[in-house]
């Protein structure tokens, strides 16, 4: 498949000095990013002034309250290039991510992964996602819907396909799994098993639970409910989600961040 093109999406709020580092990364790759998209969703530190002061070639857009999901939409309708990645305001890509995965694209798949090591401050500790071994090449749908096992800032998907998937979805938590269940339905995915991007758990970040037997159970409930739409593969999850609910209801309160979350399941079995 000939590329035509790649788009960077960042989207940030009040994230001045982690998106620089960002930016940064996107800028020094291997393979050349065609643009650069920063969302600010409605900062009040001055990110978008350092950013078009730092990199005035970026191109900068302004909105308010739209969440992450939200502002990756918003950059990815006013993209130009075919081929979208994302990349977080407090992640980094490696020098070699954006031709990681353009392998991926130029065989002729729509939706590539590669590997994210994850450093958590608030734990002490540093995880891969997805874990060594668990990575899935090709139709991706039935291990979607046991685990999210991709984060955004190691993605690249064709313009085409995340329009088809009608983009992130709302929301704090989960946007970005219902946005890879849907790709997930249509398209098979192109696994790189090579950490690509380092991405960084801070007190600030995003995957941090809050209400977290909330936050939990009602992505949950839109998981089952897509499971639904395909009894073929649905029925195999739907005592399994069950189960999952019921146990962020026991112990939900007691998970900080959706790695917890994650730690808990697979103790369990359910994951």
């Amino acid at each position: 498949m000939k590329v035509e093109g790649v788009t960077c999406i960042i989207p940030v709020k009040d994230r001045r000095r982690m998106v620089l580092r960002a930016i940064e990364s996107a800028m020094n790759q291997t393979r050349t990013v065609d643009e650069v998209i920063v969302v600010d969703d409605g900062s009040r530190d001055g990110t978008a002034r350092e950013v078009a002061s730092t990199f005035p070639q970026v191109r900068l857009l302004r909105i308010s309250g739209l969440g992450p999901g939200g502002a990756r939409n918003a950059g990815a309708k006013a993209a130009w290039g075919g081929v979208l990645m994302f990349l977080d305001s407090d992640d980094r890509w490696l020098p070699g991510h954006v031709e990681a995965l353009l392998e991926g694209i130029e065989q002729g798949f729509n939706v590539c992964y590669g590997v994210t090591r994850t450093w958590d401050r608030t734990g002490g500790t540093g995880f891969l996602v997805p874990e060594p071994g668990q990575g899935v090449h090709g139709h991706c749908l039935d291990a979607l819907l046991q685990w999210c096992f991709l984060v955004p800032s190691s993605v690249a998907v064709t313009k085409q396909a995340f329009e088809r998937a009608g983009g992130f979805g709302p929301g704090r938590l989960g946007e970005d799994w219902m946005f890879f269940l849907a790709l997930g339905r249509d398209h098979p995915f192109f696994f790189k098993d090579e950490i690509i991007t380092h991405r960084l758990l801070h007190r600030g970040s995003l995957c941090r639970l809050e209400d977290s037997v909330g936050q939990i159970t009602g992505l949950l409930c839109r998981v089952r409910s897509f499971a639904g739409s395909y009894p073929s593969i649905g029925h195999r999850h739907a005592e399994r989600i069950l189960r999952a609910m019921e146990l962020a209801k026991e112990k939900g309160a007691e998970w900080k961040t959706v790695q917890d979350w994650f730690t808990a399941m697979k103790r369990e079995g359910l994951v």
